[in-house]
């Protein structure tokens, strides 16, 4: 009890001088004004925008390759299929999916349709829709973390909790990583903008005096039940903040049966909102989860990504703090990796989590979120890869609690209101730079992609009606469309192949596919040890390219290549 009442007017005392330090730099109205700090959050901000929006200068050669991913146009693929009316599909409609995140994708197929199912018209409408959907996410990020700081400083918010704000929404903004994220063609920025809109309005009307009323809680149910449309881990979400809310707050019999009301009110209506996508999964697909969770999982085993843990961990909770691939699984770096969170857990505590009843709720939602997301995706989940973007989910809320802490610890070890206010101000430019550097490499990079080759040679060599059939055919499949994925995230029927004979070797010596196209590594498939005799003389190795990372195998009986 001693060291937690030290440890609570440590970070009081920091507090204090952490206001004074800030309220130096800014008046009632932060963003007036020519202030450092200021200027710096607007740079961010700038930065930020300008970094999403730059493959809008460059139709040609940098709209489709900056920012989608090759999962990216995956889902761009089964957007434009929508827009044009072949259905959630691949494979030019013949192929039915539900390996996508339902309310991005039909997000994206209204800005498909707009442009009347233009690939080129529709990446343009998807990646200014994306720049939009990012900026929303990181101000309603400044709207929620101004109310969690505030009772850092006083019981309403005043110019520091709302110059600490700016600057966290600012910072996560203009992030390397969540850059990216945002940007990828996925769901990843609908996610991040339905979380915090879930939060924000729950925030918004428990701060109310009364309870909530029905139409309130069903408002609040159909928000939750987005959050899950928007990727189905968001049921993580969900439960984190039901649960917060039913544990936290007045212990009478009376208030506990309000807020099991509101839970209940709020969980069964974010079911129903979520159902039609289940139903229609389980109906044509036989189960709830989308394919291509089934095909980035079938091979993991219990704890398959527990190394990839850590680093991951670290980097979503500190953003600018990334750990070079080669040292993230060094036992030592492992270590550092996972204290370092928890410590910033622990002391966001104290920073900011006890300070208020809505603060302890964010604080516990944050807590629960992450250890959910973290122990699913490292435990029962395969896939490593993607890892990073999974993790990413929790990083506006733990970034909270990172830029509580680095704040308060400035101001401790400081001592100094002055001195503070520059340092918080130095630090806040760092990242800035960091981003800006980040972005100016992204941009430089920006008409280079994983799978181009691939795409330029189905493009050179392979005519519309020729079926081509890749195990990445994400990006391929965007721009040819009569490509067949063969690894099952999208193609149910090769997934149930692999599933059950752990190749696909058959399924596609019996499918139209004339060619194979993709990695270099597709050229072994005629030596695998899966490799049937027959498939061996069917299909010929045309382009074994280590250096493009370019592997082509051609059909034998179509004769020579084109």
């Amino acid at each position: 009890m001693t060291v937690f009442k030290r440890l609570s007017a440590l970070s009081d005392d920091a507090a204090r001088i952490l206001s004074d330090g800030l309220s130096r730099a800014l008046s009632d109205k932060p963003f007036s004004g020519a202030g450092a700090a200021r200027l710096i959050v607007f740079t961010a901000i700038t930065i930020g925008v300008v970094s999403r929006l730059s493959p809008l200068t460059d139709f040609d050669n940098r709209l489709m390759w900056q920012w989608m991913t090759e999962d990216g146009y995956l889902m761009q693929t089964v957007a434009r299929n929508i827009a044009i009316g072949n259905g959630l599909s691949t494979a030019a409609g013949t192929i039915p999916t539900n390996g996508v995140q339902p309310l991005a994708t039909f997000l994206f197929a209204a800005l498909f349709a707009l442009v009347g199912g233009s690939k080129t018209g529709g990446v343009a409408l998807v990646t200014g829709f994306s720049a939009i959907v990012a900026a929303a996410a990181a101000f309603l990020l400044y709207r929620i973390a101004r109310r969690y700081y505030a009772p850092m400083f006083a019981d309403s918010v005043t110019p520091a909790a709302t110059a600490l704000a700016a600057g966290t929404a600012a910072m996560w903004f203009v992030a390397p990583q969540i850059t990216s994220h945002s940007m990828n063609g996925l769901e990843t920025g609908v996610y991040y903008l339905a979380i915090l809109g879930a939060l924000g309005f729950y925030l918004s009307f428990t701060a109310m005096s009364s309870p909530a009323s029905w139409p309130t809680r069903l408002v609040f149910g159909v928000m939750l039940g987005l959050v899950f449309l928007a990727r189905n881990d968001g049921v993580f979400f969900i439960a984190a903040l039901l649960l917060s809310h039913l544990l936290l707050g007045e212990r009478t019999k009376a208030a506990m049966t309000t807020r099991l009301t509101d839970c209940i009110a709020a969980g069964v209506t974010s079911i129903v909102v979520a159902s039609p996508w289940l139903i229609f999964n389980y109906n044509l697909f036989g189960t709830i989860m989308p394919i291509s969770g089934i095909a980035e999982s079938h091979r993991a085993h219990l704890g398959y990504n527990l190394d990839a843990l850590p680093a991951n961990l670290f980097e979503a909770t500190t953003l600018f703090a990334p750990i070079p691939r080669a040292l993230e699984t060094n036992p030592a770096v492992m270590i550092v990796a996972v204290l370092a969170p928890v410590a910033i857990a622990v002391a966001g505590w104290f920073a900011v989590g006890r300070r208020s009843l809505a603060s302890r709720r964010i604080y516990m939602t944050t807590i629960i979120f992450t250890a959910a997301i973290a122990l699913y995706y490292s435990l029962f989940f395969g896939a490593k890869h993607f890892v990073p973007r999974y993790y990413s989910a929790f990083s506006p809320l733990m970034w909270m609690l990172t830029v509580a802490v680095g704040a308060q610890l400035v101001a401790a070890t400081l001592s100094n209101a002055k001195t503070t206010q520059i340092a918080v101000t130095a630090l806040v430019a760092a990242f800035t730079l960091f981003g800006a550097n980040a972005a100016m490499k992204r941009y430089a990079n920006g008409q280079y992609h994983q799978h181009r080759q691939v795409v330029d040679w189905v493009e050179t060599h392979a005519s519309e009606d020729d079926w081509v059939g890749a195990v990445q055919t994400g990006t391929l499949g965007f721009f040819h469309d009569r490509t067949i994925n063969l690894d099952g995230k999208v193609n149910p029927y090769a997934l149930e192949e692999k599933l059950a004979k752990g190749h696909v070797l058959d399924y596609v010596e019996a499918s139209d596919i004339k060619y194979l196209a993709d990695w270099s590594a597709i050229a072994g498939w005629v030596d695998s040890d899966n490799a049937a005799k027959s498939f061996s003389k069917t299909f010929t190795v045309v382009v074994r390219d280590e250096k493009k990372n370019l592997g082509v195998l051609q059909r034998a009986e179509t004769g020579d290549e084109k």
